[in-house]
C-alpha cells in the first residue's frame, strides 16, 4: 500500500463573493487562518485548500483540495462549509477517495 492510497480530493462550486479579500473575510469570520495571495486564497488550517485563480480577468476561481485522507479532506470541507453558509454564501463540494469514488456531498442550502 502506497502513502496516497487513502487520499482523498474535492471537486466544489461556490456563488464567489468578489472581491477575494471578501472571501478572506467570511473565512476569517469563520475561524479559519487564511493566506490571501494575488490570486488566490488559502486556507492554512486545512491540509490543502485553495481558491484559485480569483482576481483579476481570470473568470470565475477554482478550488483546488486534498488530503491524506478521506476523513481528513471531510473535517477540512465541513469548516470551510460552515464559514461560507453563516456568511450565506451557496456552495457544494464532493469528496472522492483515492479510487474516483464519490465519498460525501457537503451543500448549501
Amino acid at each position: 500500500m502506497g502513502m496516497n492510497d487513502n487520499c482523498a480530493v474535492l471537486y466544489g462550486d461556490v456563488d464567489w463573493p468578489k472581491p477575494k479579500e471578501r472571501m478572506a473575510e467570511i473565512l476569517r469570520a469563520g475561524g479559519l487562518d487564511v493566506y490571501v495571495g494575488q490570486y488566490s486564497v488559502r486556507v492554512n488550517d486545512c491540509s490543502y485548500f485553495v481558491f484559485q485563480e480569483y482576481g483579476g480577468d481570470l473568470g470565475d476561481p477554482c478550488i483546488t483540495a486534498d488530503a491524506e485522507t478521506v476523513d481528513e479532506m471531510i473535517t477540512d470541507a465541513k469548516k470551510i462549509s460552515a464559514a461560507l453558509a453563516a456568511a450565506g454564501i451557496r456552495h457544494s463540494f464532493e469528496i472522492y477517495d483515492h479510487e474516483g469514488d464519490l465519498v460525501e456531498t457537503i451543500k448549501y442550502p
